[in-house]
């Protein structure tokens, strides 16, 4: 799993939920104006999109280790099924 994280798709991913994190916190609007379902659920949307990007990438590249591709296919069935939870 080092190996995917030390990689070009594994940087750019660890650094755009980093991104989005602090994104996120960063504001300091009143609490009145914030919406929060929209944010919160463009933030799944988000995270979602760059972990399945991920694992995508590494079951499909084929640069990878047995373990790195059992991650990748651990995170793909995690948001899929966060995301066909009754």
């Amino acid at each position: 799993m080092a190996d995917f994280f030390l990689s070009l798709p594994g940087l750019l991913a660890t650094a755009g939920v980093g991104a989005l994190i602090l994104l996120r916190s960063g504001g300091t609007r009143p609490r009145a104006t914030r919406d929060e379902n929209r944010t919160r659920s463009t933030m799944q949307v988000a995270i979602s999109a760059v972990v399945l990007g991920a694992g995508v990438w590494v079951m499909l590249s084929g640069h990878y280790r047995p373990d790195s591709e059992r991650w990748a296919a651990g995170a793909i069935g995690t948001v899929m099924g966060y995301w066909l939870k009754p």
